[in-house]
């Protein structure tokens, strides 16, 4: 069994049982405030308010993180000839369009990259720089 301590983050699994539907897709991010013997009271805190709920200790993830590991992560920035993906939104509200291809070209403004051209098939697609994330990149020579 796990073991949970005060203060420790955790994410507590939801989802839907049904007729037709059979999913734990869904998690709440959570801090412990006390640990009980099966279950455990947290704290839901969103950006205006907080909640108190017992959970079950069976439903929970506990989550941790050294802090130095944020300091030397780094994401990979995208180099001309990788395999690109990004992903933009679209005309109608809630809709997005994932474009990936070969970053082609990158276009700086103010000493920062700013656009860029991905070839996309037989296609140039124009998309924000900071949209970008690297699919794959071919070992370097």
């Amino acid at each position: 069994m796990k073991s949970y301590t005060e203060g420790d983050l955790v994410a507590v699994f939801g989802g839907e049982i049904g007729k037709d539907t059979n999913t734990a897709d869904s998690v709440t991010l959570c801090k412990i405030l006390i640990v009980g013997q099966k279950d455990l009271l947290v704290e839901y805190a969103t950006s205006y308010s907080s909640t108190y709920h017992t959970v079950p200790k069976s439903i929970c993830f506990k989550l941790f993180l050294d802090p130095k590991t944020l300091e030397s992560s780094k994401i990979l920035k995208p180099q001309i000839g990788d395999l690109v993906v990004a992903l933009t939104r679209g005309l109608v509200p809630g809709e997005s369009n994932k474009i990936s291809g070969i970053l082609y070209k990158v276009t700086y403004k103010l000493g920062q990259p700013d656009r860029c051209d991905v070839l996309c098939g037989t296609e140039m697609v124009s998309v924000d720089w900071n949209k970008l994330m690297v699919l794959r990149r071919e070992k370097q020579p």
